[in-house]
């Protein structure tokens, strides 16, 4: 059972608090995240929505009133080389004049460089990518224009690529690509119709179908699920996840492989809560196994938790809540050095929230709000949080200040666009 305690939503000590963890103080300045992730901040400003984002099914009905969540593309991904992290740039509201980015920092770096350019195709779809946990990752272009599959490029240095297999077109979600040891893969594919999950085994194996939509709803557990869409997949140790929407009241949809079947793999609803339906937004990368974070529906409202589970996978453990307010929400989610992971939740007219839940308590820490038109967070395994946020042609990154107050910028990348080469 998750602990509970108090998550400030504001600066000002007399507003109400909601469930969430124990305001700790430290006896020093701040001088890294972890110890920010010891403090509750207040979100003080308001953050510009990112409008491109992934399109996940809602698992919320009808009936209900709680905001639409959707899974956002931009997120950062870590390997044991540098961090990654995926961006939509350019005009924001034209779909061809929206050119996504691939920026990359070393370990101990403190510059990012755009890697964009690598990639030589059309980035107009958006970019998924999935790291190995070591130094390799395989960078997936969601198909645009006149485009039907995905082409997908593989590095190990981030200075040379090298083009592996395409496969179909990859659907709209974070996590619709994912590396497993050994170069085996998964990855969420449309066919025009439905979407389907593909495997590989090894890097230079064949991508071939595991499994369709119609197969795993209407497996034992696909069906205690009510599953509406297929939304994420991952590896917990060497087994495959995949991640679903669900109709059904108090079910999570997570499945792994069984005996030629599929079976779910644990996730459970929080004591109390009454939920009518659910949608596994994505998944986080930790030390010792893997964090899934989970969109709640219950009643007329929208709920965010975190379930961790080690490589054994035999439990997860379990968060608090996180209420969404607003009609509609964005969620980046992503690593945080291996401890856990953040959700950046950008709603329709809310203040932006940037909360970090740590695997070892499983608490929600809300930190500072981040800079307008923040994309995505990306953190540092020495310490530091940084907030990229873009605007039009003009990238910027940000650090989280020592004392955990506000954000100090510390980089700038004026991208070139072609604006209208995709039309």
């Amino acid at each position: 059972m998750p602990k509970k305690g108090s998550l400030l939503l504001a600066a000002d000590p007399k507003v109400a608090t909601l469930p969430g963890p124990p305001v700790h103080r430290c006896s020093r300045p701040l001088r890294s995240w972890r110890c920010l992730l010891s403090r509750a901040l207040g979100v003080a400003t308001l953050a510009a929505a990112v409008s491109a984002c992934g399109s996940s099914t809602p698992a919320a009905n009808s009936q209900t009133a709680g905001p639409v969540v959707r899974s956002a593309l931009a997120t950062s991904t870590e390997t044991a080389a540098g961090t990654w992290v995926t961006v939509p740039m350019g005009h924001l509201d034209q779909p061809l004049n929206t050119f996504w980015q691939l920026f990359y920092r070393p370990a101990g770096a403190k510059a990012w460089s755009n890697q964009a350019s690598a990639l030589a195709v059309a980035t107009n779809g958006g970019i998924v990518v999935s790291s190995d946990g070591a130094a390799s990752i395989v960078v997936g272009i969601r198909p645009t224009n006149y485009l039907g599959f995905s082409p997908l490029i593989a590095t190990f240095d981030a200075r040379s690529w090298s083009p592996e297999s395409p496969i179909g077109a990859l659907v709209d979600v974070p996590d619709s690509l994912a590396l497993g040891s050994g170069g085996d893969a998964l990855a969420l594919v449309s066919n025009g119709k439905a979407s389907e999950l593909v495997s590989r085994r090894g890097s230079l194996g064949r991508w071939r179908t595991l499994a369709t939509m119609s197969g795993l709803a209407s497996s034992r557990a696909g069906r205690a699920c009510g599953m509406a869409s297929l939304s994420a997949v991952g590896y917990l140790g060497a087994d495959a996840l995949v991640g679903a929407a669900c109709r059904r009241a108090g079910a999570i949809g997570l499945f792994t492989p069984a005996g030629g079947s599929w079976r779910g793999a644990g996730l459970v609803v929080p004591s109390g809560l009454h939920s009518s339906g659910s949608d596994v937004l994505g998944f986080a990368v930790t030390t010792d196994g893997l964090c899934a974070l989970v969109e709640l529906t219950v009643t007329t409202s929208t709920d965010l938790i975190g379930e961790c589970a080690s490589d054994g996978g035999s439990s997860w453990r379990v968060s608090g809540v996180l209420p969404v307010k607003g009609s509609t929400a964005s969620v980046s989610l992503g690593p945080t050095a291996g401890v856990g992971m953040f959700a950046l939740v950008t709603a329709s007219s809310k203040p932006a929230r940037l909360v970090v839940l740590t695997a070892s308590d499983m608490e929600w820490t809300e930190l500072a709000s981040p800079p307008a038109g923040t994309a995505t967070v990306a953190f540092a395994g020495g310490g530091g949080v940084d907030a990229l946020a873009v605007n039009d042609t003009l990238f910027t990154d940000w650090r989280l200040r020592r004392d955990g107050r506000g954000w100090q910028s510390r980089q700038r990348i004026r991208v070139p666009i072609e604006f209208g080469s995709s039309s």
